[in-house]
């Protein structure tokens, strides 16, 4: 077939409307699909700053308990642990440290040990980026000795706690803080 130029121009200007029509909406939908995503940021990052403010309260109260997972020995090794038998709590005053394997015998009837005593001192640390914080805390034990508890908390909750003292080795605890109206901790007999 032969065409005259004018129909090929015409045909060459179609073509040029229909692509940039094209590229228009594929253009528009990359910067949907980028505002969207910088919504659902901005959703998040309120939600986690919400969060951190509701656990830096919590966390003043001096009334929380960090339910633990898992243990962290000195040479990194990790155990998974019941948390509703392993723990750092706090009730304003005094606090308990408790340890326990399931299925040994130890001297808290839970398989380890219950440490108890009362808070010393706890200082809240705001994190550089404003979300998280460390808490610096030392408990005196009702043996004399003193035990330091350094935790890192991120804003959902998630924390770690590196604790050293008259026991040995340092320990560490990776769990969740909760409030004490929410935790399902069971408390064994104390050592002292």
């Amino acid at each position: 077939m032969y065409y005259s130029m004018k129909t090929k121009i015409a045909f060459i200007l179609i073509s040029m409307f229909l692509l940039s029509g094209i590229s228009a909406q594929a253009q528009t939908a990359r910067e949907k699909k980028k505002m969207e995503k910088a919504a659902k940021k901005a959703a998040q990052m309120k939600q986690d700053s919400i969060n951190n403010q509701r656990l830096k309260e919590l966390v003043a109260t001096k009334a929380f308990v960090l339910e633990a997972h898992t243990l962290y020995g000195r040479s990194g090794a990790s155990f998974q642990l019941n948390s509703t038998t392993n723990f750092v709590g706090f009730d304003g005053k005094n606090s308990t440290i408790q340890l326990a394997f399931d299925q040994l015998i130890g001297w808290n009837g839970l398989g380890g040990i219950t440490l108890e005593g009362t808070i010393g001192s706890m200082e809240i640390k705001d994190n550089k980026n404003g979300l998280g914080f460390s808490i610096n805390a030392t408990v005196r034990q009702k043996g004399g000795s003193v035990v330091t508890m350094i935790f890192r908390v991120s804003s959902d909750g998630n924390a770690r706690v590196d604790m050293s003292g008259s026991f040995g080795e340092r320990l560490s605890f990776q769990g969740i803080i909760v409030s004490l109206d929410e935790t399902r901790v069971y408390k064994g007999t104390s050592l002292y």
